[in-house]
This record gives C-alpha cells, sequence and structure tokens, in this order.
C-alpha cells in the first residue's frame, strides 16, 4: 500500500523517495503521457519499505535497471496544486548512479510500464522545459551535490 492519502475532499499527502540521475552533463527525467511537466523519476513509498528500496523497486519497475551507487541528497517539503487538490509531498532525493552500459540519447523514450516517457535533459537547458518541481529549473550544482556530504531541505511552495 503506497503512503499516499487524501485529507478531505480537496488534499493529498504523498511520500515519495525520488532519483536525481546524472549522466554525461544530463538528468534523467520523465512525464506522463498526458501532461507537459517533466519530473524526476520516482515513485511513492510503499508502507513499511525505506526509501531507498522504493527508488530500487522504481528504477526497475520503469527502466529494468540496477542501482550502483545512492545517496541522500535533499529533503523536500513540496506544496502544489493539482487536478483541484493541494498536494503535501514530502520527498526524499537521492543522487544515483546507475550502470555505465546505458546511453545517453537525444530523443524520448518509453518507460517499461507505459504511462510515461523520459528524456535526458542537459543541465544548461532545464530553464528551457517545463519541469516540476520549480527549484529543479532553476539550476543543479553536480560538483556540490558530488562532493559533499551535506543532506540539504528545501521548501518549495509551486
Amino acid at each position: 500500500m503506497m503512503i499516499s492519502f487524501n485529507v478531505g475532499n480537496s488534499q493529498k499527502f504523498n511520500l515519495r523517495a525520488v532519483c536525481l540521475i546524472v549522466k554525461e552533463d544530463r538528468i534523467l527525467f520523465q512525464r506522463f503521457n498526458n501532461s507537459d511537466y517533466w519530473f524526476l523519476p520516482g515513485g511513492r513509498v510503499e508502507m513499511m519499505e525505506e526509501t531507498q528500496e522504493t527508488i530500487e523497486r522504481e528504477l526497475h519497475e520503469e527502466y529494468g535497471w540496477k542501482i550502483k551507487s545512492k545517496r541522500l541528497v535533499w529533503i523536500v517539503e513540496n506544496f502544489f496544486r493539482l487536478d483541484n487538490k493541494d498536494f503535501h509531498e514530502l520527498g526524499f532525493y537521492y543522487l544515483i548512479q546507475i550502470d555505465d552500459g546505458i546511453e545517453v540519447t537525444e530523443t524520448e523514450f518509453n518507460c517499461l510500464e507505459g504511462i510515461s516517457v523520459s528524456r535526458w535533459i542537459h543541465i544548461s537547458e532545464l530553464d528551457q522545459y517545463p519541469i516540476v518541481p520549480e527549484f529543479i529549473r532553476q539550476g543543479i550544482d553536480i560538483g556540490q551535490l558530488q562532493q559533499t556530504r551535506e543532506v540539504r531541505h528545501i521548501m518549495n511552495r509551486g
């Protein structure tokens, strides 16, 4: 059972684990087939599942990939409105390293589940895409993330 529940008729809470996958100065993003908005891969945490297990499960379900290494870099409190509901989402964002054999492509490609497409977006072009949450569009300092062991707490109201 996913940790996601309605609070009354107009609010929802989600607990989400998120993958920040960087290869060749590009970051992997997804969007649902019926949406224009790009987001980082991941998914809702299941009851009694550690967030690290969630990202492993989600990457395997969506891509068939295995994780070489992972490190928590951000804890994000994300507040947004979608489909006439106010969301309060708590996200655990992991910097992920995947197998070297996975290619960075120039075009969109389908995920295994068939509900979304993915794209490797160049870090310098993030501001050209409708990316959510908004703070990601403002740029990611990959060098800083790779060198520090600090976990940042981010509040995002979008």
